[in-house]
């Protein structure tokens, strides 16, 4: 009972001297660099879509973990965003650097849109109207054949390495993707550790004294949807180079499920989080599978299961309750910083 309690606790007495969090940056950053060099192609293609599945994962957790609002529809700007560099590079020629930023900007102005009406609904009624956009989307995708190939889907052949840098497809893929992934995680920890953040938790646990502080919740949550849908559009880009084809039965609801999954099995409202989770949504369905094909459904729904009765705070929980002892020895560790939850208790205006 003891350890479920610490399991179930916001955050345990975990808060890592600055140079040992940066040198662990940095010596993950150095393996992730070399890993591709050494590994086989399908290696480097699951490495590439836990990749894809973090920049994806940074955005919705921002929304979901610090902001509390639950979305099931981003599936639907994965989609956009893999279509348009798929169209645009198959079709049109448009070179493959252009289409992250070119994603971006259209996912990031068609969450802002949907946000608008979207974001006045609270819990289940924006959940479900979120799930309505993931039910669509393969309809939607097959209604424009015109432009996306239907039910056909297209291939991608884009995306290769350049000359002289002798390196194969898979591993300029990856390069790209960590690349993209890296940038993703620092500008998503600045703004949920600094006063945006804060923000928005004040707006999750306490909407209605955010607001008398001064603080614009209606605007502050369009623009957090818009940028987590912005994020999965710039992952659903990832998704079509590593994968090299785009059809409509791969973005449905279990798309949004594994989605969800992933966020809630690494730790709400936890940025390094997002990490465990993406390796759970690669690793976790193709290990069940080689046991029995039809165990491999049911993982996603044991797991949420799981941790949200168990493990709230998702595998970091664990991982903070087997390294607080070690670092309670280390000097310069940092002393009284609060939990998620209790510092929302003090909303701060941006």
């Amino acid at each position: 009972m003891r350890l479920l309690h610490l399991l179930r606790r916001p955050r345990a007495e975990l808060d890592a001297p600055i140079w040992l969090s940066r040198s662990t940056l940095l010596v993950v950053l150095l393996l992730a660099a070399l890993a591709p060099l050494v590994s086989a192609p399908y290696v480097n293609f699951d490495r590439s879509m836990v990749l894809v599945y973090i920049v994806v994962g940074l955005g919705l957790n921002l929304l979901t973990g610090n902001t509390g609002q639950i979305s099931l529809g981003h599936g639907f700007f994965f989609a956009l965003g893999a279509y348009l560099s798929a169209v645009l590079m198959e079709h049109h020629g448009v070179p493959y650097p252009l289409l992250p930023p070119l994603a971006f900007v259209l996912c990031y102005l068609a969450g802002y849109l949907f946000g608008l009406p979207a974001l006045r609904l609270h819990g289940l009624q924006l959940a479900l109207a979120t799930l309505g956009l993931a039910l669509v989307t393969p309809a939607v995708i097959k209604r424009f054949e015109h432009v996306t190939d239907g039910q056909a889907g297209i291939n991608v052949f884009g995306a290769e390495a350049p000359a002289g840098t002798g390196l194969a497809r898979d591993q300029w893929v990856y390069y790209l993707c960590l690349a993209v992934a890296l940038v993703a995680y620092l500008v998503v920890r600045r703004l949920a550790a600094g006063r945006v953040g804060r923000s928005l938790l004040a707006i999750r646990d306490y909407e209605a004294v955010a607001t008398t502080l001064g603080i614009p919740a209606t605007r502050t949550k369009t623009a957090v949807f818009a940028f987590s849908a912005a994020l999965a559009g710039v992952g659903g880009v990832l998704y079509s180079w590593v994968v090299q084809y785009v059809g409509p039965e791969a973005f449905g609801l279990p798309l949004a499920i594994a989605f969800i999954t992933m966020i809630v099995v690494g730790g709400l409202g936890t940025v390094p989080g997002v990490l465990f989770g993406a390796c759970f949504v690669v690793y976790v369905p193709q290990w069940t599978a080689d046991i029995d094909q039809s165990a491999a459904g049911i993982t996603y729904g044991a797991a949420l299961i799981l941790f949200i009765f168990v493990l709230p705070y998702g595998v970091l929980s664990l991982v903070r309750l087997g390294l607080a002892p070690v670092l309670a020895r280390i000097p310069g560790r940092r002393r009284g910083r609060p939990a998620p939850r209790e510092a929302a208790r003090v909303p701060v205006a941006p």
